[in-house]
């Protein structure tokens, strides 16, 4: 048996029509999760309902499925927290369970591909590229921890092909290490069967135009912002108390995330890695500010500090940088992190605190971070002094940004925007939504 349980993720294309696979897989790997995603408008006979129904642990249907669609809807319902993406025309008959022990933390895994004999050129030919470009094809079948599947960021759904391609040049922008397990997956020669030579001249010529079309700088910092839906009875939790009016809150809290959005328009470069750390179970308010094209790591259980040293031991491995940045903060601003990137060229940490003695902002060069924002307690008066008392070569802010929890907190950082000459556009539309609702 595995030291992991994986959950497999199986797009089905509206042509393909046998499911011999999910047979194969409950029989060899009874403690996996196999979910299968399906269009919705896909047609499919009681013969085939039966095989799916007897040998899926889960059936997702979506609208209008797209490769990369259909791979981020499995992952998204994800059980387990190791990932294997897997089509449907795949052969796994050569392939172990103690094949998957072999992948390494952090890092993604592969197989080996094979066709049958009369195309086995065209199998050295793919298996050449893998190994020596580090550029694997989806057909070879991808594992990886969940979270670092979220930390990469979803394929992209709106490509009909190279969403494989894409998602493993956005790995290699992080420095993922791409492992080889060297055992043989045998995948479909269909496409090849007809004319092998065009085919595979075919397969070269996209392979190099996808290079230049997806090829990617080096990320030279991640910066994580903490998030949570401005809707939820567990986010300003004091405010509403006292206010005892959840659509202005609810407003507020919003008008927050967009200034967040608009801090992230400022900052967005080849070198910058956005990451939302979703501190709510739901997604949707992400979606309706546009903030979901960006990598998202949903962390709804936990406290802050445990939660913090999750994000930092798994951005840790990856990046120069690790920027942690609070969402309710109406002051932030993409020169604060701009900021952050450029005091780390010279010092190992930098923060901004806030006038509440916390802080709102954290950048780290350092990869030997073990335990301390677990063992930090936050929100408290003395959280600044105690999450920085053993840090060294840190830089300290010469001012503080406004944590907004109280009412008196909203107040005091109302009256400091409207004093700012050169506030933001959305730092401008909270000032007038104060203003307006008179709660300031």
């Amino acid at each position: 048996m595995s030291l992991n349980n994986y959950s497999v993720i199986i797009p089905v294309a509206k042509e393909e029509s046998n499911f011999n696979l999910l047979k194969s897989l409950k029989e060899k790997f009874s403690n996996f999760e196999i979910i299968l995603v399906v269009d919705k408008d896909q047609v499919l006979s009681e013969e085939q309902l039966n095989d799916i129904n007897s040998y899926t642990n889960k059936i997702i249907k979506i609208d209008q499925s797209t490769r990369g669609k259909a791979l981020n809807a499995g992952a998204e319902q994800a059980q387990y927290n190791y990932l294997w993406f897997l089509h449907l025309d795949s052969d796994i008959s050569k392939i172990e369970t103690s094949d998957f022990d072999r992948l390494k933390k952090n890092t993604i895994g592969y197989f080996k591909l094979s066709f049958d004999q009369r195309l086995s050129v065209n199998a050295i030919g793919a298996n050449l590229r893998s190994k020596i470009l580090n550029l694997p094809f989806g057909d070879q079948s991808f594992l990886m921890s969940k979270n670092l599947f979220q930390l990469i960021g979803k394929f992209d759904e709106n490509l009909n092909e190279g969403e494989d391609h894409k998602f493993i040049w956005s790995a290699k922008a992080l420095g993922v290490e791409i492992l080889e397990i060297t055992r043989e997956i045998i995948t479909s020669p269909r496409k090849y069967e007809e004319n092998a030579i065009v085919q595979t001249s075919k397969t070269i010529f996209k392979t190099i135009q996808q290079i230049f079309k997806f090829k990617k700088e080096r990320i030279e910092n991640i910066i994580c912002f903490f998030v949570k839906d401005p809707f939820s009875q567990n986010s300003k939790t004091r405010l509403r108390k006292v206010l005892q009016n959840d659509d202005l809150v609810n407003n507020f809290s919003k008008h927050c995330l967009q200034i967040i959005r608009e801090t992230i328009d400022g900052i967005k470069s080849e070198k910058n890695k956005i990451v939302l750390i979703n501190n709510s179970s739901t997604q949707k308010y992400l979606e309706d500010l546009e903030l979901n094209k960006f990598s998202c790591i949903p962390l709804t259980e936990g406290e802050l500090g445990e939660n913090m040293q999750t994000i930092y031991d798994l951005c840790s491995n990856f990046s120069d940088n690790i920027i942690f940045v609070g969402s309710d903060i109406p002051q932030i601003e993409s020169k604060h992190i701009l900021q952050t990137i450029k005091a780390l060229k010279s010092y190992d940490n930098f923060i901004i605190p806030t006038k509440d003695g916390g802080f709102c902002c954290f950048g780290t060069k350092l990869k030997t971070l073990s335990g301390i924002f677990k063992k930090t307690i936050y929100s408290t008066s003395n959280t600044f002094y105690n999450f920085t008392k053993s840090l060294y070569n840190l830089k300290k802010a010469d001012y503080k940004l406004i944590d907004v929890d109280t009412v008196q907190q909203l107040r005091e950082a109302y009256q400091e925007l409207k004093m700012y000459k050169d506030a933001t556009v959305e730092q401008k539309n909270l000032i007038q939504y104060v203003d307006k609702h008179k709660y300031s």
